[in-house]
């Protein structure tokens, strides 16, 4: 069973690097290796301030990083998750990587790397519910199934109804005690 669902991370994985190819080509904020080894660090429960730091986790993890103040690109990006075990690949390896992309593949990377990040109960990524936006609950759930971003899913509602878990700002849960 946990088979089943680390092959579907693995297959988000590649999927959400092919879509890269897909996107326009407008000017969008664009990421540094050393920013996007922080975002897959603290996604795999590894969280680091800086990106020298980031870096050297991740190199301990047996990641070849050269140059951490470089453009993130697609084919840098594939070359970090497949170091980390993913299967991925991209179809246009020299295109930068935007700050969203960049968080949607770190966010495979730490479902991947955890398998008790599956609820057994549900079947859904529960390292989703670590986001203290619902949006990007949603978001990270239904790319951790393989599907693409503003695109029909049919893990969409069944990710929303999940992701309910995750409280506006101020508000607590029932259970919480009174401050």
């Amino acid at each position: 069973m946990m088979r089943k669902y680390l092959t579907v991370i693995t297959v988000g994985a590649v999927l959400t690097v092919a879509v890269f190819a897909a996107a326009s080509s407008s000017q969008k904020p664009t990421v540094t290796v050393g920013d996007f080894a922080v975002k897959v660090s603290s996604a795999m429960g590894q969280p680091t301030m800086s990106p020298s730091a980031a870096v050297e986790s991740l190199k301990s993890l047996g990641v070849k990083i050269e140059d951490p103040s470089a453009k993130l690109t697609e084919g840098t990006a594939a070359k970090i998750l497949s170091d980390l075990g993913l299967r991925v690949s991209s179809s246009a390896p020299g295109n930068t990587v935007t700050a969203a992309k960049a968080d949607q593949l770190a966010a495979v990377a730490g479902l991947a790397s955890s398998a008790s990040s599956i609820s057994p109960d549900t079947g859904l990524p529960t390292q989703c519910l670590d986001n203290k936006n619902r949006g990007r609950c949603n978001d990270c759930c239904v790319v951790a199934f393989g599907c693409t971003l503003g695109q029909a899913c049919e893990f969409s509602t069944p990710c929303a109804k999940f992701c309910k878990q995750v409280l506006p700002p101020g508000q607590q849960s029932p259970s919480d005690p009174i401050p």
